[in-house]
């Protein structure tokens, strides 16, 4: 059983590597951002084939098991990135405004 995981979470995590640089070569995804998402990726693939390796991690941090770990790190990794995806709508309302108020005084001065 543990073969079929492994072998959809690889298929998975290919499919979003080649996604990534896909998104790369057509100019979507800065260069940091694709090497930050390929490594994040290759973790995936790598927990995939050796999950015992969370436990060893597991065991030098203190932690029971290796996939209170991996949940940990999982949803630090969520919440940090609703972070930034946060500060990031946040400034875009703000050059929308800016821009909606500098067109509408424009077209009140005409």
């Amino acid at each position: 059983m543990q073969i079929i995981f492994q072998i959809i979470f690889s298929l998975f995590a290919i499919a979003a590597l080649g996604l990534v640089w896909r998104r790369r070569a057509d100019g979507l995804l800065s260069k940091h951002s694709a090497l930050w998402w390929s490594i994040i990726w290759l973790a995936v693939l790598a927990l995939a084939w050796y999950p015992n390796s969370t436990q060893v991690l597991a065991d030098i941090l203190g932690i029971g098991r290796g996939v209170d770990l991996v949940t940990y790190c999982a949803l630090a990794f969520l919440f940090f990135t609703i972070f930034r995806l946060t500060i990031k709508i946040e400034s875009l309302q703000r050059d929308i405004t800016k821009v909606v108020r500098r067109d509408a005084l424009e077209k009140n001065n005409i």
